[in-house]
């Protein structure tokens, strides 16, 4: 027998071998995908409340580009836990809520038919991986990677929704994160929002539009060159909501060759109440855009001290985002190089907003943060047609001048003692005892009225202090929108009277065209006709 006939014989001996073998092996549990239609995707994760970490990495067909973002609950060094964004700087969250309807619209997910189980179909499905380390340039059927973890950290759903299935409302292509098949299920991902402000408070300033008080305009700029400040003018208007005439000129000086010199409205022109209105409306609904995180070192009040004035990296921070410390007398203060609003409300608290420069990531800008990426708008918030945005600090500050002091009844003398004949021959009105009681029921009212004045003190200062511990992280960042609608100039502030028009001629009646809103820097010493 050759050897080839030998190796013959050898290799059908294996062959059969292993076909007995094959035949005779135990069955192994290999579950057909087709018998998980109508089980659970995650059956462990049934407790939406039980979710307090969310990431969700959406893809930006139109960029090519990863949006993630991140909403956990944290523990605080006093033992809280609060909700923050830390895709955002951990920024508060307003969140218990919204991540509980997220989580309840992922939660008892059914498999209601399979789709493919190959990673080319993942594509075709829309269910490829939106992965910052795998994801190529140019990749297209990219979905979006939703995980929530518990507060130990336990990954309670990890999953990757896709396309929605063709004409079939509601249905999906998803598939669980490591796995390549792919699933149809019924998912709502309305609450899955990536959207910043749909996940914080969203009254930024908490204020009243009819609790305003007094509106203070000041035009200044900074000097970057120079390191000087250029004041231009002031604006003090105060508004009453009780009389027939809202709006109220207090103040309208100019800075004229180092001193204020007070300007006179002509005759012809008035207060522009329409463009105020707006502007107190949009008081009341201040969207913001995003944030940043302020240096260290700066108080609630924006108040700095000499150290943080010579922390030159906190300095160079402020700058490019266009606010300067500068030291004035004894004084250390924080000034904009757009100027400042102060919104004084009935309560005594006193809003000041400081405008800044164009914020880095904004559309036409070239000037970026040192310390930030440039963060594109998710939100939607950029409705003017530059699509800028503009940082913005806030403080408040407690101005008790507009909570009226009590005025306190005196208390009548008491009578000297008089002799005994003298006493005989009172009237009856005249006792001391009436007195005394009278007395007491003076010291009651005025003592009410005090603590009343006293209460409403300590209330606006406790406000006060809340607010400005809310604000103090952060520089927010607001559409040039609505940097238009607040950032009035004089120019918005006045305009001409109307005309009235004789009788019998046809047509409505003129008014004289507003000019576009500038920037406080831009404004001009006095408005048409000074």
């Amino acid at each position: 027998m050759n050897e080839n006939a030998k190796t013959a014989i050898f290799v059908a001996i294996a062959a059969t071998i292993a076909t007995v073998v094959w035949l005779t092996r135990p069955g192994l549990p290999i579950m057909d995908p087709k018998d998980m239609c109508g089980q659970q995707l995650f059956p462990e994760f049934n407790d939406p409340l039980a979710a307090t970490d969310m990431e969700i990495m959406e893809f930006d067909d139109e960029k090519s580009m990863i949006r993630p973002f991140q909403v956990a609950q944290a523990e605080t060094t006093d033992g809280q836990r609060l909700w923050s964004i830390p895709s955002h700087d951990n920024y508060p969250a307003d969140a218990e809520d919204q991540l509980a309807a997220a989580a309840g619209g992922l939660m008892g997910l059914k498999i209601l038919n399979t789709a493919g189980d190959s990673p080319g179909d993942h594509e075709l499905f829309g269910v490829v991986e939106a992965d910052l380390k795998t994801l190529k340039v140019g990749a297209t059927g990219v979905g979006t990677r939703v995980v929530m973890k518990d507060k130990s950290g336990k990954v309670l759903l990890s999953l990757i929704i896709g396309k929605e299935v063709p004409d079939r409302d509601g249905l999906r292509y998803v598939r669980r994160v490591g796995e390549d098949q792919v699933y149809i299920v019924a998912v709502r991902t309305d609450k899955l929002s990536t959207k910043f402000g749909d996940w914080i408070e969203k009254d930024l300033l908490k204020l009243n539009p009819w609790d305003i008080k007094r509106l203070w305009f000041r035009n200044y700029s900074v000097d970057e060159m120079n390191m000087a400040l250029i004041q231009r003018g002031e604006i003090t208007l105060e508004y009453d909501d009780s009389g027939e005439q809202h709006w109220k000129l207090l103040k309208d000086d100019k800075f004229q060759q180092g001193k204020w010199v007070p300007v006179k409205m002509p005759e012809d022109e008035e207060l522009n109440t329409k463009k105020l209105d707006e502007m107190k409306n949009a008081l009341d609904d201040l969207k913001i855009v995003d944030v940043r995180r302020k240096p260290a070192g700066l108080s609630a009040d924006l108040k700095a001290d000499d150290d943080f004035s010579k922390n030159q990296d906190a300095v160079v921070s402020l700058a490019n985002r266009g606010f300067y410390v500068a030291k004035l007398g004894e004084r250390i203060e924080m000034f904009s190089n757009e100027g400042e609003i102060r919104c004084l409300m009935k309560d005594g608290v006193e809003y000041v907003l400081r405008f800044g420069e164009i914020a880095a990531g904004s559309a036409g800008n070239a000037k970026k943060d040192e310390n930030d990426e440039d963060k594109d708008d998710e939100d939607g918030e950029k409705s003017s047609s530059s699509g800028l945005n503009r940082y913005l600090m806030v403080t408040t500050e407690f101005n008790p001048e507009v909570i009226p002091k009590p005025e306190l009844e005196p208390l009548p003398e008491k009578t000297a003692e008089k002799p005994a004949e003298e006493k005989a021959e009172e009237k009856i009105d005249e006792k001391p005892e009436d007195i005394d009681a009278e007395r007491k029921r003076i010291e009651t009212a005025n003592k009410r009225k005090q603590d009343e004045y006293d209460e409403k003190i300590a209330s606006g200062k406790e406000r006060v202090k809340e607010l400005n511990a809310r604000f103090a992280d952060w520089y927010y960042i607001i559409s040039d929108s609505v940097f238009n609608k607040i950032h009035l100039d004089r120019d918005d502030i006045f305009k001409k009277k109307e005309q009235e028009k004789e009788e019998g001629e046809a047509g409505s009646d003129e008014r004289a065209a507003d000019n576009p809103v500038g920037a406080f820097g831009d404004l001009k010493h006095g408005g048409p006709g000074r």
